[in-house]
């Protein structure tokens, strides 16, 4: 990914002390970085936003990430997206196909507890590479 400004990353997840520690993460990498847990709002802050990559945990109250997935599609919504959840690997990749079948760029999944080393790499840019 080349920026020409600094990467943003929106950590969505309806546990907040997760999506803290996602911005956490991504902040070491040299991201600005901003969390949210309230899921119905995601569509409007990512537009305002514009963030590079966004977090996504599977299980969320109000709205799940398969619902999301269709409205970030439907927005055309651009950035990478990471799906973050406690969720096994089976489902993860299983949300992945279908938010790739609705044309959104998803590359990585991860599964939670987080692996920290495996996050940095995904975060990690050419301009960026050395701070994190």
């Amino acid at each position: 990914m080349t920026y020409d400004r600094i990467p943003r990353l929106l950590a969505v997840d309806d546990d907040p002390d997760s999506a803290e520690l996602i911005v956490r993460v991504a902040e070491r990498c040299g991201y600005e970085a901003f969390a949210t847990s309230d899921s119905r709002g995601v569509v409007s802050l990512t537009k305002a936003l514009d963030p590079d990559i966004l977090t996504v945990d599977i299980c969320m109250p109000n709205i799940d990430a398969v619902e999301l997935f269709h409205l970030l599609s439907e927005a055309g919504i651009n950035a990478q997206i990471l799906i973050v959840s406690g969720q096994d690997e089976t489902v993860l990749e299983d949300t992945r196909q279908i938010a790739l079948k609705l044309g959104l760029k998803v590359p990585y999944t991860q599964q939670k507890p987080l692996d920290f080393q495996r996050l940095r790499e995904m975060f990690v840019a050419p301009e960026v590479q050395a701070a994190c």
